[in-house]
């Protein structure tokens, strides 16, 4: 049986289910050790108006606060000291990171699966809504809203004449949030201004409102097999494929990945608690995931898993396991190898890559998403190596992936959807973004060009500059107009 694709709407209503799980996986890394090529995130939120947000620390905290005064600049935590309307709460993204509305860069060590907003709590009984001076928003009327506030917050409330109307854990965001009727008495700014000088560590604002735009499309759930033309005869051309994957722990037991060709093998060191599965299995599904999913469903996917959790729960990887799973494709006589991690320089990983190379084997990796530019990230950039960076849609690069000389292919990986995922012990359909999710487009044509790298490169879409270029490198994979077996590509 096949699965039916979902229109755009469909897959709307899909992500409106979806729990925010954190964006692009690894931030930082330990010596020799190595993380997913989807991080963390180094946002700095900005805050709207005439107050700046803070800078959070290290993984896109961006908390500014509060509200600028009239004439002034939002001082610490954003929070002006007169009653004037500036308000600057440090929304929007958080640069190099994907900010959340609060500020702060999602949780690493998870894949990408943003939902899509399921709508604001309004008051008992209709929501009336006022527009703020001044300017074209609106916001819910005689209503202020507190994130993160302190111990005293209710009882001073209360002495004052404000209402609770309701209180939020947002567990996966790591923020409480109460909602507070207006007093007699005071205006909305006037009430939020009271609050703010009272716990200046507390995010007060209104409860701002917004409205969808006409603009705002979701792309259709076979963006990426268009985008690299590719074609039903191509994913019947993969019976003979072997297929490496270096990566987390893949979750066999679910129905996408039912009926496919596997080996899987752990390269942990003794003792070390492996990562969750979640990461690895979005990639093999793009790989071979059935019932008319995956891109080479019939080739066999030798799945090597690398990643455990450190003290802090975050997956990592070492170089010495990322070197004993090489070794097991190597001696598997797999030649097309999808590597799905990034992280810093190491003398064995390029050792090991080298020596790989030597035997005919070829390796893609995703650039990263770090956000940076003319800071490589290995394996991707070392020689020979084809760094695969994300484009959406549009063609457009994906703003939170790495840049520079080791960047080799675009492959679609904003957006794309994956069916039947793990969540919470069942399956559930997902969004996933980042440099990752690129790779198997790159690696899937590459093993349909004979793992041959100059036929592919030969037959790329030119994106941005003529030429290849730090951004997009060669351009766009696109898929062979047949499949060419290795046989014929010596």
């Amino acid at each position: 049986m096949k699965i039916r694709r979902p229109n755009s709407l469909t897959v709307l209503m899909t992500a409106v289910a979806i729990v925010a799980a954190a964006a692009l996986l690894s931030a930082t890394f330990a010596p020799q050790h190595f993380a997913f090529a989807d991080p963390g995130g180094n946002g700095k939120g900005n805050g709207g108006g005439n107050g700046n947000g803070g800078n959070g620390g290290n993984h896109g905290g961006g908390n500014g606060g509060g509200n600028g005064n009239g004439g002034g600049n939002g001082n610490g935590n954003g929070n002006g000291n007169s009653g004037g309307n500036g308000n600057a709460n440090g929304l929007g993204n958080g640069a190099n990171g994907n900010g959340n509305a609060f500020g702060k860069t999602k949780a690493k060590g998870r894949i990408d699966d943003t939902a899509a907003p399921g709508g604001f709590a309004s008051a008992p009984g209709s929501a009336p809504t006022d527009g703020v001076p001044n300017a074209r928003d609106r916001i819910i009327r005689n209503e202020v809203v507190v994130t993160e506030p302190s111990a005293g917050l209710s009882a001073f409330a209360r002495a004052r004449g404000f209402q609770v109307l309701g209180n939020q854990s947002l567990g996966a965001l790591g923020l409480n949030v109460t909602r507070m009727q207006v007093p007699e008495g005071l205006t909305a700014p006037q009430a939020r201004d009271l609050l703010a000088g009272q716990f200046p560590d507390a995010i007060v604002d209104f409860n701002h409102l917004y409205e969808p735009q006409a603009s705002l499309t979701l792309p259709s759930a076979d963006y990426a097999e268009k985008a690299v033309r590719w074609s039903t005869g191509l994913r019947d051309c993969s019976v003979a494929a072997r297929v490496g994957l270096i990566d987390t722990d893949v979750d066999w037991s679910l129905p996408i990945l039912s009926g496919a060709h596997k080996e899987a093998a752990s390269f942990l060191e003794s003792g070390v608690e492996p990562a969750p599965a979640e990461h690895g299995t979005g990639i093999a599904t793009l790989l071979v995931g059935q019932e008319g999913f995956g891109l080479l469903p019939s080739a066999a996917l030798y799945s090597a898993g690398i990643f455990g959790v450190d003290g802090a729960g975050e997956p990592v990887a070492s170089a010495t396991s990322f070197a004993a799973a090489l070794n097991w494709l190597l001696a598997n006589k797999v030649a097309t190898i999808n590597v799905s991690l990034s992280g810093p320089p190491d003398r064995l990983m390029e050792l090991a890559v080298k020596r790989a190379q030597q035997r005919g084997v070829e390796l893609v990796a995703a650039v990263g998403n770090d956000g940076t530019t003319d800071v490589p990230r290995f394996p991707a950039a070392y020689t020979g190596v084809i760094g695969v960076t994300a484009v959406d849609q549009s063609g457009q690069i994906f703003n939170g992936a790495n840049r520079g000389e080791f960047v080799a292919l675009a492959a679609p990986g904003v957006d794309l959807f994956l069916p039947g995922q793990p969540s919470g012990g069942g399956a559930s359909d997902r969004l996933v973004t980042g440099t990752s999710f690129a790779v198997p487009y790159v690696t899937a044509a590459l093993a349909s060009y004979g793992n041959d790298p100059k036929r592919m490169f030969a037959d790329t879409l030119d994106l941005g500059a003529p030429g290849p270029d730090p951004i997009f490198g060669r351009g766009l994979v696109q898929g062979p107009k047949v499949c060419i077996s290795d046989a014929s590509a010596n």
